[in-house]
């Protein structure tokens, strides 16, 4: 999977690099923050793929490298589901072809949604969007559905919307499957529903974590306790989280939550 930076973009934009976005291939991209690659973002990704493919296009990703409401909604925020080098990760073994990583600044921010998708158009040859119902970009999120919609037309664009993905929670209620709904599960110690939503076990990027000051955890940890986990071997591990921080980190570089 080739990767690329916002500014590896602008400067294709602006002139100061000699090179075309991937020798000038046409491509099919979704934008999004994909906090844990869910269900939901899997349905979507899945889409996109199978779109390109028909049409003989690169398949790829604008995505952030921190998600969208760690920045926005710093206060009440319980932690990212996953670090971005799990998320390219698992990007790549979805198939994706690229990934654009977003630094999201003031500049990004006060983007207009129009702008943004004239940059994808121009700079990356996109001749597919494909997205959730309720996407949303630009500034204050004011491009919707409607306005990609028509934006799309008006350029010639193929715009796909993918429906959100509910499950029974034990209930007939029906639940969407969201990254803060995981959240709130694996907060509460539900490791079998985060694992049935993800659709795979939660994991913590430990190596991420011996990188940063012990305050500075960017995932999000269970309640305080002892847990049984597994390493990237298939050996066990003991762990403990004792005041919202993990005692003593394992001499591993994963953990999944058994």
């Amino acid at each position: 999977m080739k990767l690329f930076t916002w500014n590896d973009i602008l400067s294709i934009l602006n002139g100061d690099s000699n090179e075309e976005f991937l020798c000038g291939a046409k491509t099919g991209i979704s934008t999004g923050s994909f906090d844990g690659l869910h269900k939901g973002h899997k349905k979507l990704l899945s889409e996109l793929k199978d779109r390109c493919k028909a049409k003989g296009l690169f398949a790829g990703v604008v995505t952030f490298s921190r998600p969208l409401p760690g920045i926005k909604h710093s206060s009440d925020y319980k932690g990212d589901l996953s670090t971005l080098n799990q998320r390219l990760a698992l990007f790549e073994e979805l198939g994706i072809d690229f990934a654009i990583i977003v630094d999201f600044d003031d500049s990004f921010a006060s983007m207009m949604g129009a702008d943004f998708l004239n940059i994808l158009l121009n700079v990356c040859n996109m001749e597919l969007i494909a997205e959730g119902i309720d996407f949303r970009c630009g500034y204050k999120g004011a491009t919707d559905a409607q306005a990609i919609r028509y934006w799309a037309e008006q350029n010639k664009i193929e715009a796909v919307f993918v429906d959100p993905v509910y499950f029974h929670a034990g209930t007939e209620d029906e639940e969407r499957i969201s990254s803060s709904y995981i959240r709130t599960m694996l907060s509460k110690g539900f490791f079998m529903t985060a694992q049935e939503l993800l659709e795979r076990p939660y994991e913590l990027d430990i190596a991420a974590i011996r990188r940063l000051a012990p305050e500075k955890t960017p995932q999000l940890l269970p309640l305080d306790g002892l847990y049984r986990t597994e390493n990237e071997k298939g050996e066990l591990v003991r762990l403990e989280i004792k005041n919202g921080k993990i005692e003593n980190l394992p001499a591993c570089d994963s953990v999944k939550f058994l």
